[in-house]
């Protein structure tokens, strides 16, 4: 399945987009873009289009979690659907993750 990634600036918060099924040959597509376009300290993954998401998905949105803490910043996850929701659920990450229900409350 392919992956469509977007990227925008809302309200000063970086918003990544993600569109499709995020899996083992998908993740480097974000990946990328993930690199080349967080250049600050505030993100926002926006999920609501995201119908799948497997381990290397969750990894990736573990890693940026981690590294924008590291520096003192923030990743939001905005609008998850129920298949990513019960992810971050079966993995216990939902208390760790910041995730809002729309990209207006992430970027608030």
């Amino acid at each position: 399945m392919e992956l469509r990634v977007g990227s925008e600036v809302l309200s000063g918060w970086r918003v990544i987009a993600v569109a499709g099924e995020l899996d083992i040959d998908t993740v480097p597509v974000l990946a990328t873009r993930l690199d080349e376009d967080v250049t600050g300290d505030r993100a926002v993954l926006n999920l609501a289009e995201v119908t799948f998401m497997d381990s290397t998905g969750l990894a990736l949105v573990l890693d940026w979690h981690r590294r924008l803490g590291e520096k003192g910043g923030i990743l939001r996850i905005a609008a998850p659907q129920a298949p990513v929701l019960r992810l971050f659920a079966l993995a216990d990450v939902a208390d760790v993750l910041d995730v809002r229900g729309s990209v207006a409350d992430a970027c608030a």
